[in-house]
């Protein structure tokens, strides 16, 4: 009878009590997250944080920061926004920036993505956040076409050692913004780094071929305005410095068609180039390539 008694004190102390099931309803949710049950976890740890809130309870952040992953992997973009927002405010968490930033980026919100790595670079202290942030701020910005930007994150990088990509991507941004030398050098120490990177050989490639072709449309243009025999010597010793560039890209593009002997791109950008060397011959080869 006692033993009754005592059970039925215990159930009315739990009935008048609500905040007792709280601790039930945590292990409930927590063991729920654990087993990837995200649905059962979110719904529980909305039952605890609204039984804790109406008590005036305090939620742990870890709570909190489950939730915030169970809302992304649920499609509840928006509600993990709001938590993982509340949560950034404190700084002791800003470890959470990552897995904000992957459900940004994974919902193909580059906007929201870009302001928040923009707005928390400064509080970013850890050499690996550093360089997530660096890097993604890049990608971000070069999705953009925002090339000063870029430019900028890269210089700001300090000593981070940042991926094969993302130099790429700087290389680019500094050819975009009219820094064609800088984009040279940053793609030899890039090549340096890395000498079988395809897409920076490329770059190389055609960065060669550009300013022969440029300077070669310039030269003639010139030279065809007014024709004489001291413009022609001119002609003839400003096409022997855009030829030397124009065999820089010739040899690279071989090396180029070693590794891939049917790329259309390699093949085009050396018949062009035989043609502007006056080798027709080997111009018309590659030209056969494409039939």
């Amino acid at each position: 009878m006692q033993k009754i008694i005592i059970l039925f004190v215990a159930a009315l102390t739990v009935a008048c009590k609500p905040t007792a099931k709280l601790p039930t309803i945590r292990t409930q949710g927590d063991t729920a997250f654990e087993q990837a049950d995200y649905g059962k976890a979110y719904t529980l740890y909305q039952e605890f944080i609204a039984l804790a809130k109406t008590h005036h309870v305090e939620i742990d952040q870890t709570l909190y920061a489950k939730q915030a992953q169970a809302c992304a992997l649920l499609d509840k973009v928006d509600e993990a926004s709001t938590i993982y927002t509340m949560l950034l405010e404190d700084e002791a968490n800003i470890k959470l920036i990552a897995k904000y930033a992957q459900m940004l980026q994974s919902k193909g919100k580059e906007d929201d993505e870009l302001a928040l790595w923009t707005s928390h670079k400064e509080k970013l202290k850890e050499a690996e956040l550093i360089k997530l942030s660096t890097e993604r701020l890049i990608f971000l910005n070069a999705s953009k076409e925002n090339y000063q930007a870029v430019v900028d994150a890269y210089g700001a990088k300090g000593d981070i050692q940042l991926s094969k990509e993302t130099q790429l991507a700087h290389v680019r941004a500094l050819e975009a913004t009219e820094k064609a030398y800088p984009a040279l050098k940053a793609c030899n120490l890039l090549l340096n780094e890395a000498p079988d990177y395809i897409e920076a050989i490329e770059w190389k490639a055609k960065y060669y071929y550009n300013k022969a072709e440029k300077r070669y449309q310039y030269e003639m243009a010139k030279y065809n305005k007014k024709k004489n025999a001291t413009t022609y010597a001119y002609l003839r010793r400003d096409l022997k410095k855009i030829s030397a560039d124009f065999r820089i890209s010739r040899d690279i593009f071989l090396n180029l068609r070693k590794q891939d002997a049917a790329d259309k791109n390699y093949i085009r950008h050396l018949k062009n180039i035989y043609l502007r060397l006056d080798q027709k011959k080997k111009a018309v080869a590659m030209d056969k390539l494409f039939r």
